[in-house]
């Protein structure tokens, strides 16, 4: 992506993290062959969903004015690096690693996806302006506790 994030941009990219993150989440539940694992997924993949919402609403919701601030400089290449080359992966690959690869290899895919949505959000957050910036800190919050959560299932299959 070329130019600057605005508030708006930043919502779509979050909203497809989300949405991918569900996809995912969905399969490994489908595919993994472990009740605990699948359960947890499936609690993943409803909470990406509940991002979904709260991300769209914000949209909606979005005000121009001095309160949203586009991004630039080193904060705007950090934010397209991540977007481009780690977060949002093709959903078709997230459901071949989920469903066809190891558990191992599709939790490693998830607390790497997580960690890198923590790093985006982040980054970001002071495009969406000091109204969402709550709503912001919640979500990265629960990332934080998707990604200490998969780390204990990955424990499971060490």
């Amino acid at each position: 992506m070329a130019g600057i994030f605005d508030a708006n941009e930043i919502f779509q990219i979050a909203m497809e993290l989300e949405q991918t993150g569900q996809v995912f989440y969905e399969a490994l539940a489908a595919g993994c062959g472990n009740d605990r694992v699948a359960a947890l997924c499936r609690r993943l993949a409803k909470q990406e969903v509940d991002h979904f919402n709260t991300f769209k609403a914000m949209r909606q919701n979005l005000v121009a004015g001095p309160d949203v601030t586009p991004l630039t400089g080193e904060d705007l290449d950090f934010a397209q690096a991540l977007v481009a080359d780690r977060i949002i992966p093709d959903p078709d690959e997230a459901r071949r690693v989920a469903a066809a690869g190891s558990v191992n290899d599709a939790l490693d895919l998830a607390i790497r996806l997580e960690k890198d949505s923590v790093l985006f959000y982040g980054g970001v957050a002071k495009a969406v302006g000091a109204k969402n910036a709550d709503a912001i800190a919640g979500i990265v919050a629960e990332e934080k506790r998707h990604v200490r959560d998969l780390l204990e299932a990955r424990k499971m299959f060490a």
